[in-house]
């Protein structure tokens, strides 16, 4: 029981110290240090990559090949949350930003380093909340065969990801006096018609195995008019568009162009393909034995509907996934939180996982 009460509090220590980092993007210099300092102590070897216009990704290697194993410094932007980088127990609970997003991620991942001897290659990369950067610079190290990038998925393997599209959406309208309402046309309503058209969108209707929507569309921000005495006369949406495979990025942007063609313009803000990897590939083999070392029960395998760094990695020809601890629906919120409990079993399937890695 020592052991298992020596583990848990480094784990915690490593959790906390890095939540205090306020690391949005672009800031991903302040902790770089300490986590330099601290994957040293554990025996790897340790360089910076330059991300042009973006900081410098962390690399770090134990011997020759081995797993990659993923993900990134940054957090999301707190906006006006009134303590982002306080962190706090809650029961069980580590509360923070990045806590599950991936600050607790990458305490679960030195965790499993410090248990392990076996070869393995690490990259914490920047931007990841914005232009994903980071990943896009990488170099697969070589003799890497498949690579894990840490995001909450549950304990689900995430064996495929949604593809997206980014929408900006300008909505023109006639503007009257706010009395005569009936003089004009509002630029507003005309949005919300033309959002509800792209809801019944046949791309809507997709469905996959993986996913429990095919597809999705978050209108994120919404703004129009003057004042309550005006007709709105404009109107600008942005939204996001999910999609899980078996859609490509090209045919959602058909339809949604065709579904809100009375738009007084569309831009496609950013697109982005969706994958699947095939569950023989031998990152799945390893990590799904190692989980059920673990756990004690069949794997469980899941689809990622949020870009992460994999898509860029996939680009790069090497079979991924995606797994980690915590719940993704509470990233980007005010209680964002993830179970110490979960991280602590994060950390031991990584660790089955590296030292699983030369005999699968």
């Amino acid at each position: 029981m020592g052991g298992k009460v020596s583990v848990r509090q480094r784990l915690l220590r490593w959790a906390l110290d890095l939540l205090r980092f306020p690391t949005v993007t672009g800031r991903e210099e302040l902790c770089a240090p300490y986590l330099a300092e601290e994957l040293g102590k554990l025996g790897l070897s340790v360089a910076e990559q330059p991300v042009l216009g973006a900081g410098a990704n962390i690399l770090a290697s134990r011997g020759e090949g081995g797993p990659w194993i993923v993900t990134h410094l940054d957090v999301y932007p707190p906006f006006d949350h009134p303590d982002p980088f306080q962190p706090r127990l809650e029961g069980d609970l580590l509360v923070g930003r990045g806590a599950v997003d991936a600050k607790g991620q990458i305490a679960a991942l030195l965790s499993a380093l410090a248990e392990t001897e076996e070869p393995v290659q690490v990259a914490l990369v920047v931007d990841e909340e914005e232009l994903g950067r980071g990943s896009e610079s990488l170099e697969v190290p070589e003799g890497v065969e498949g690579a894990v990038v840490l995001e909450p998925t549950n304990l689900g393997i995430a064996v495929a990801e949604a593809g997206s599209v980014g929408l900006e959406v300008l909505v023109r309208g006639k503007p009257a006096h706010g009395t005569t309402p009936w003089r004009g046309e509002s630029a507003i309503e005309r949005a919300f018609s033309l959002y509800q058209r792209l809801l019944s969108a046949p791309f809507m209707a997709h469905r996959h195995p993986l996913f429990s929507k095919g597809a999705w569309v978050n209108l994120g921000r919404i703004e129009g008019g003057y004042d309550t005495m005006v007709v709105p006369p404009h109107c600008r949406m942005e939204m996001d568009l999910g999609f899980a495979p078996g859609l490509s990025a090209a045919e959602v942007i058909r339809q949604t162009e065709e579904a809100m063609a009375e738009a007084e313009r569309i831009f496609v803000t950013d697109a982005w393909e969706p994958w699947e990897t095939d569950p023989t590939e031998r990152v799945v083999r390893a990590l799904a034995r190692a989980q059920g070392e673990i756990l004690g029960k069949e794997p469980r395998f899941v689809g990622m509907p949020s870009w992460t760094d994999a898509a860029n990695i996939v680009r790069k020809g090497v079979p991924a996934v995606v797994f980690g601890a915590g719940d993704l629906g509470v990233a980007h919120t005010w209680h964002e939180a993830v179970s110490l409990m979960e991280l602590e079993v994060l950390a031991e399937v990584l660790a089955a996982f590296i030292r699983l890695w030369p005999r699968v």
